[in-house]
């Protein structure tokens, strides 16, 4: 796969009205869900990546670690994050799933640590703990960021830019105020935020999981236990 991501910039107000997101507990999986990945039967391949997915580095920056590991409260498989003074991005494609039909992409994550003084607002401390990202590109990669910041403040969001041709607008789910090694289920709905910003539904799309603590030298820990695309909750 040769995506990345890149994505057009959009107005801070109207970029904070794009994502809806609910949260909740140990909210359970939905077994109608049209795409689901999960970690509970997952093997990491000999490079350390698990199976199924594709890793991207950034050159002269560590690599960020994955591990499959047992959750004791949710007694079962999950996958592990670790980046000590690293950047790294798994991806895996996601252009078969009808966001027509399917536009709601849920997850269930949690964090340990967080890159210290880590802030998106700050091109110098721009590191997340954890990001999930919908993107498309080759060259000029357009991405949607869902994070968990560390200093910067929840609800707020804006458009980074690196080297010309990657750019991503990013929300902010969560940060450090919230309750660390506690898992939180989050909900946003991808079609309605890539028609907003992207203007379109890209006709071939990635999804990826990425943490970074390069800028600030530090370490972060991150657990993901699973992303799937379900359909819209009805109204009534």
């Amino acid at each position: 796969m040769n995506i990345r991501f890149r994505l057009a910039k959009a107005a801070a107000a109207t970029v904070l009205a794009l994502c809806t997101v609910f949260s909740a507990g140990l909210q359970a999986k939905d077994k109608n869900a049209v795409r689901h990945w999960d970690f509970q039967n997952a093997k990491l391949d000999k490079k350390g990546i698990p199976t199924g997915w594709d890793y991207r580095g950034k050159p002269g920056t560590p690599d960020v670690k994955y591990e499959i590991v047992e959750d004791k409260e949710l007694k079962h498989k999950v996958l592990r994050i670790t980046a000590d003074k690293a950047s790294g991005v798994i991806m895996v494609e996601g252009s078969d799933i009808d966001l027509d039909k399917y536009p709601v992409m849920r997850w269930r994550w949690k964090a340990v640590t967080l890159p210290t003084g880590a802030d998106a607002q700050v091109k110098a401390k721009d590191d997340q703990g954890l990001a999930i990202y919908v993107g498309y590109g080759k060259i000029f990669q357009e991405s949607i960021s869902y994070t968990w910041q560390t200093e910067t403040p929840k609800g707020k969001s804006g458009s980074s830019t690196y080297n010309k041709v990657v750019d991503v607008d990013w929300f902010t789910l969560r940060n450090k105020t919230d309750k660390m090694n506690t898992w939180f289920v989050e909900e946003v709905n991808v079609r309605d935020d890539m028609k907003k910003i992207f203007k379109k539904i890209p006709g071939s799309w990635a999804l990826s999981i990425s943490s970074n603590s390069q800028y600030t030298n530090s370490k972060a820990e991150v657990y993901i236990d699973y992303i799937e695309f379900v359909e819209k909750k009805s109204s009534k």
